[in-house]
């Protein structure tokens, strides 16, 4: 069987829904049968922390590495294991979420609809950009929209601004939503919850994008 996909969570702007993001993913992603680990390279380790006390879902395999030395072989060793690693990185610039962003196959870019998100957003985006040259392969970077209200006017701009800095935007976004709220508390992921459906679509798009497989790939081994 092949390596599994890596997706990095990257932004220099904190508050941006970066582990919310990873929470949802993971579970809806180890409900779906696929192998599913999660590597926090946030000194904060908030996602690790909420996994151990609170977490009730599907199987997923949680660790934390926050040096800029392991990150890369850490994130390599676990997609020869698992069909998606999700990486969780802190939310302000720093050398270990570099090497997650080099190391990765996808990378997703949480921008809330306000000016300092764009522009990190932008920051990100030019990172990830520089990594591929300098690795020579294509590492895709699609900005996801977090706490996101269609209507709103200030998303209206955003998305006016998004566009202006041809930053390629996914078309599902993450609402405005209590759902994180609870989850954090509770530590399950209701499939029938508005982000959850949120996250199935997001999935779906990457999967169309082929930057995730379509199937586990035990499923496609007895296929």
């Amino acid at each position: 069987m092949g390596r599994g996909k890596i997706v990095t969570v990257a932004s220099g702007k904190g508050g941006t829904m970066k582990t919310g993001l990873v929470i949802v993913l993971s579970a809806v992603l180890a409900g779906r049968g696929y192998r599913t680990a999660v590597i926090d390279a946030d000194p904060n380790q908030s996602f690790a922390r909420w996994f151990r006390t609170a977490y009730e879902g599907p199987s997923v395999t949680c660790t934390s590495e926050i040096s800029q030395e392991e990150i890369v072989h850490h994130a390599l060793a676990q997609a020869d294991c698992h069909d998606v690693v999700l990486i969780d990185t802190a939310g302000f610039g720093n050398q270990t979420a570099g090497m997650a962003i080099g190391v990765a196959d996808v990378v997703l870019i949480p921008c809330m609809p306000d000016r300092s998100s764009i522009a990190e957003a932008v920051k990100t985006a030019r990172q990830t950009s520089s990594f591929a040259r300098v690795r020579g392969r294509d590492i895709p970077a699609r900005v996801i929209r977090t706490r996101w209200n269609p209507k709103g006017l200030a998303e209206r701009a955003a998305t006016e601004d998004l566009e202006q800095e041809k930053l390629t935007t996914l078309v599902q976004h993450m609402s405005v939503s209590a759902d994180v709220a609870k989850i954090s508390f509770t530590g399950v992921v209701p499939s029938g919850c508005r982000t959850a459906i949120e996250a199935e679509a997001v999935i779906a798009e990457l999967i169309g994008l082929r930057v995730l497989p379509g199937k586990p790939m035990a499923r496609r081994a007895a296929a």
